[in-house]
């Protein structure tokens, strides 16, 4: 405020702009940047291995099925695979027949064990699998023979419990390389890391 006489004039002060300087916002940007650069390859990582995964639980899955189906429905089961459509897909046999044989016993009693049928709501579902687009099959065996170029292969389990001979690897991304093999004699899936 300056006096002059007897008048009061006022000199206008200055604000403090609001806002941010053009420094301000480059040093965020540049913090930001540097945060994603840091946290791209963990990101990149943590797809990579979802997707490795993702792979090996469809043909595990499917392993598991079809051995369960063929323990379950007494019968036969194939896991058919379609190596061109990377699909996966369980078909259980017809079950085999006891006609005309006494029911089954329970273990050191003369009660006779429950009927199948009664446990028919508890059978493994229907299983249908695809591999993802960025998955190859780069070998499949059955029996000891190459299907990687057939239409289709299959895979036969056995009610109690064995299986074929299965081999096949899986190509994910560039990278990540597994094999899966079944353990004949169980039915089991077993997982190798090749890389």
């Amino acid at each position: 405020m300056i006096r002059v006489g007897s008048d009061i004039h006022f000199r206008p002060r200055r604000r403090k702009a609001s806002g941010f300087t053009l420094l301000e916002i480059m040093i965020v940007v540049g913090i930001a940047a540097m945060v994603m650069a840091i946290g791209i390859p963990f990101v990149q990582r943590t797809i990579r291995r979802d997707a490795v995964y993702q792979a090996v639980h469809v043909v595990e899955e499917a392993c598991r099925n079809a051995r369960a189906t063929a323990i379950f429905k007494n019968a036969t089961t194939e896991l058919i695979i379609h190596p061109k459509d990377k699909a996966f897909s369980v078909q259980p046999g017809r079950a085999t027949s006891s006609a005309g044989a006494p029911p089954p016993m329970a273990r050191g009693g003369n009660e006779p064990v429950a009927d199948k049928s009664s446990f028919l709501g508890h059978a493994p579902k229907a299983f249908n699998g695809q591999l993802a687009d960025d998955v190859s099959i780069e070998l499949l065996d059955v029996n000891f023979t190459e299907y990687k170029h057939e239409e289709e292969a299959r895979v036969r389990f056995h009610p109690n419990g064995t299986s074929d001979e299965f081999t096949i690897v899986l190509r994910i991304g560039a990278l990540a390389w597994r094999k899966i093999t079944l353990e004949v004699v169980t039915g089991l899936p077993t997982l190798e890391i090749i890389r």
